[in-house]
């Protein structure tokens, strides 16, 4: 029987010092919505899940533009991922 691939776990961390970070190995992603803009801190620690081999100038800028695309319905989605994951 194959083994199920186990998906990121996404947390919000209010004692974090940074906006946003990944463990790829733990398969987390952490988040600090005190730090700043919410909706682009989630959409670049996605990239970064989604693309972890590109370079940080390239998911930066990739986030803004994916964050000025969103509607409000998806950026909502985005939020709900981490909806009662709180960490501190």
């Amino acid at each position: 029987m194959a083994k199920k691939k186990r998906g990121y776990a996404r947390k919000i961390d209010k004692k974090m010092k940074d906006y946003g970070e990944i463990d790829f190995e733990k398969k987390t992603i952490r988040i600090n919505p005190k730090m700043g803009d919410l909706i682009n801190t989630i959409v670049h620690e996605e990239l970064h899940r989604k693309y972890p081999a590109r370079p940080e100038l390239w998911i930066k800028n990739k986030a803004s533009k994916e964050e000025k695309a969103l509607n409000l319905g998806e950026a909502m989605q985005l939020i709900k991922k981490y909806q009662r994951r709180q960490n501190g």
